[in-house]
């Protein structure tokens, strides 16, 4: 994972509306919105092989979170890491939240190139 992550230019602190999100989730097709506790969240379900790689995938999550201080829901199981990303002190999803969930695939992808070359 790089150290510097590209900072993101904030669409002022407003909610993307559910035609904007519409149009943003095409960029992000395994994201989808959740409505929960009255607000949209976006939500991504990661699958993987056992315990240990949700394990190292949840800390590289912690880091780019710290980085950006900007913080997820995390759910972590056997096999499968759930992620939630809105802003919470907005209740509801701006454009740093489509940002950060493009990160997270980005790692994703890096993660399993990186364990697959390990096998």
């Amino acid at each position: 994972m790089k150290d510097e992550i590209t900072e993101v230019k904030m669409n002022g602190d407003e909610i993307l509306t559910n035609s904007e999100l519409e149009k943003r989730l095409k960029e992000l097709p395994d994201w989808k919105i959740v409505h929960e506790d009255s607000m949209n969240k976006l939500m991504r379900e990661y699958a993987f092989d056992n315990f240990t790689e949700v394990l190292d995938f949840t800390k590289l999550i912690k880091k780019l979170a710290t980085q950006e201080d900007h913080q997820p829901v995390l759910k972590s199981t056997w096999g499968k890491v759930s992620i939630y990303w809105w802003t919470h002190t907005l209740f509801g999803i701006q454009e740093r939240d489509l940002f950060m969930a493009s990160e997270c695939d980005r790692i994703y992808m890096q993660f399993k190139n990186e364990t697959n070359t390990e096998n």
